[in-house]
């Protein structure tokens, strides 16, 4: 086992997960009585695995590069349906190990009433023929790419019924020296200007700079706010360290 994945047995990790997982119980619920109003949610809520499960494992989230509120999670598809990537409270797209297989949960999430539903939902597992990862070494870093096309056997959650569905991702990781950021020096970057433009304009702002004081210009995985909140219980100084040091987690895992 991984020094990260130890740590995540800590105290305060395995709360917020719990804290997690129930939320998205919750969701589940009320994501099966708004499929009567809303019938795309019908199509996007799959999971290879047992549900309820709860992970408690280091989670990295697969980011856009600058990661503005309407592009902040790298793509995935059921399908030919891209899946939302979008920034919102409990939303996520990430990717870890669970022992020898590699999981990926991907949660879009919308509010009706006072209630919270998923608008999709993937939980899904992949053994080590079922995805390609690849490190590639570089003098600025290493740069890690994982990515699967495949068709399983997966659970409607709200019809209860398995449909055999295909998915697709291509993750990546790239180098981050240099690509690290201030707010200071975000701003004044012009491919952040064209990020703004073709992302919403001026108003938007990159949500990734809000929550770490620090913008990536290329697209990264991060770990998950709340490993990032722990940062200390995971042996790092601060957020930025951990961050720098996320590639040491998939090669461990990928043993390369």
């Amino acid at each position: 086992m991984c020094d990260l994945c130890e740590r995540a047995k800590s105290a305060d990790y395995e709360a917020l997960i719990s804290k997690m997982h129930q939320e998205d119980i919750a969701r589940i619920e009320a994501s099966k009585e708004m499929a009567g109003e809303f019938q795309s949610i019908a199509g996007s809520i799959y999971t290879s695995m047992n549900w309820p499960v709860k992970l408690v494992h280091p989670m990295f989230e697969a980011r856009s590069a600058f990661a503005v509120p309407n592009n902040y999670f790298q793509n995935i598809f059921i399908g030919e349906e891209r899946l939302g990537n979008s920034f919102a409270h409990g939303a996520m797209r990430s990717l870890f190990f669970s022992g020898e297989r590699l999981v990926v949960f991907s949660k879009a999430i919308n509010l009706h009433g006072m209630r919270e539903f998923f608008t999709s939902f993937l939980l899904l597992h992949l053994e080590k023929n079922e995805y390609e990862a690849k490190c590639i070494p570089g003098r600025g870093g290493d740069e890690i790419r994982i990515s699967a096309k495949i068709e399983k056997p997966m659970k409607n959650l709200v019809t209860g019924k398995v449909e055999k569905k295909t998915i697709s991702f291509g993750f990546i990781h790239q180098s981050l020296l240099g690509k690290i950021v201030s707010k200071e020096q975000a701003a004044m970057s012009s491919r952040f200007k064209n990020v703004y433009d073709k992302h919403g304009g001026a108003q938007v702002r990159s949500t990734s700079m809000d929550l770490e004081g620090y913008a990536i210009t290329v697209p990264h995985f991060a770990p998950h706010p709340y490993m990032l909140q722990l940062h200390k219980e995971f042996g790092f100084v601060d957020s930025r360290t951990m961050q720098e040091h996320v590639p040491d987690y998939f090669k461990a895992h990928l043993g390369v």
